[in-house]
């Protein structure tokens, strides 16, 4: 690594003798710091890990268009970075069994999701897909299936040939905890939005839907309930770190890759480790009249010391002080002001200081009222 180092200061003195002295230094400062990111990613990525980390992408095509549509460039370079390390892709059946707590521990396993169906995915994420040996699962709603900027059944029904999986989002992309205020008429919604969104995909494709993919990462606990009384086997949501062996597979996360990721940030989303919790309030999806307080349980952490690791406890929109107790492993944490209704992430994170790996384990819960979009 020192010598990588060297020769690229060595490289960048070369390239930058014809620029302005002071521009040189500030210059020569941004690549710096560049690299010395590069270089403790790397160091933290020779460290085995056996979590899972789950992508969530939604447009490639050659020229980016919003903040969810990748450059080809940057995908294929996020890909062979992957590839190049040995990463297999997993499909549906083989995330479910990655994620029971009797499975063996997972080598270098990930999971590319495309939300929405864009046709853009068939187009041009498929063929790189292919060329790195990865499948992976298109999480579609049928209102949007055929339209212009969609793929169609024929095209979904070769990325099915091709090894991928074909999940549900959703019949219209509707955010799910809209109408929870009227449960009467939240179960005719609901049955429209996830039922019959997964009776017409298994219909159109011939194909087994394993999960719900929750719109715009919410869900509720009316949600989780639906889907688990109705054969669902699992559901993804946006909630941070990765996935690991015993989470719920009702509770998979992932990482969502935007267009103004670079290189750095992808491979700071890609080293999130998992953070295995339990004994949440609220619990996952809960939806509750206010929040002053949140609270959860770090199993693992027996062995916790300020001087070994770095503990933080984040909220959507609010300052949390947070306490941690070593022997009962609680982490408690109070909030200041009062929510607006909405939806709103807990995030939990801790550092080894030692080896400068972060992981993290985020969850969704809902304050009653209108339901809002998350800020993904």
């Amino acid at each position: 690594m020192a010598f990588f180092f060297a020769r690229f200061m060595i490289i960048s003195q070369g390239h930058l003798t014809n620029v302005e002295p002071s521009k040189r230094l500030k210059m020569y400062k941004i690549k710096t710091l560049s690299v010395l990111l590069l270089l403790a990613i790397s160091t933290s990525a020779i460290y085995a890990r056996s979590d899972i980390p789950v992508f969530c992408y939604h447009q490639v095509e050659p020229f980016t268009s919003n903040k969810f549509s990748l450059s080809t460039e940057k995908f294929t370079a996020q890909l062979e970075y992957l590839h190049q390390r040995g990463y297999k892709s997993l499909n549906s059946d083989e995330l479910l069994s990655a994620l029971a707590p009797d499975a063996l521990p997972t080598d270098k396993a990930m999971v590319i999701t495309f939300d929405d169906g864009y046709r853009t995915v068939f187009d041009h994420a498929f063929p790189i897909m292919q060329k790195f040996g990865f499948r992976g699962m298109v999480c579609i709603y049928p209102a949007f299936i055929g339209s212009r900027l969609a793929m169609s059944w024929e095209q979904l029904k070769k990325l099915i040939d091709a090894g991928w999986s074909v999940e549900c989002h959703s019949m219209t992309h509707a955010n799910l905890a809209s109408k929870y205020a009227d449960p009467e008429q939240e179960t005719l919604f609901l049955k429209r939005e996830i039922l019959d969104s997964r009776s017409i995909i298994e219909k159109q494709l011939g194909n087994k839907v394993r999960f719900m993919v929750w719109p715009y990462g919410v869900y509720t606990d009316r949600t989780l309930k639906l889907i688990k009384e109705s054969g669902f086997a699992g559901a993804m949501t946006v909630d941070g770190g990765a996935s690991y062996r015993g989470l719920s597979p009702y509770l998979v996360k992932r990482q969502v890759i935007y267009n103004t990721d670079d290189m750095n940030k992808f491979l700071i989303r890609f080293g999130m480790r998992a953070l295995p919790l339990s004994q949440q309030y609220p619990e996952p999806g809960q939806v509750v009249e206010q929040l002053a307080t949140f609270s959860c349980r770090l199993d693992g952490l027996g062995d916790y010391s300020p001087d070994k690791y770095v503990l933080n406890a984040k909220i959507t929109g609010k300052k949390a002080d947070f306490s941690f107790n070593p022997e009962t492993r609680e982490l408690r944490a109070s909030v200041s002001s009062a929510f607006a209704p909405g939806n709103y992430f807990i995030d939990i994170y801790l550092r080894d200081k030692a080896t400068g790996i972060t992981a993290q384990n985020g969850w969704l819960f809902s304050i009653a009222g209108k339901g809002g979009k998350s800020s993904y």
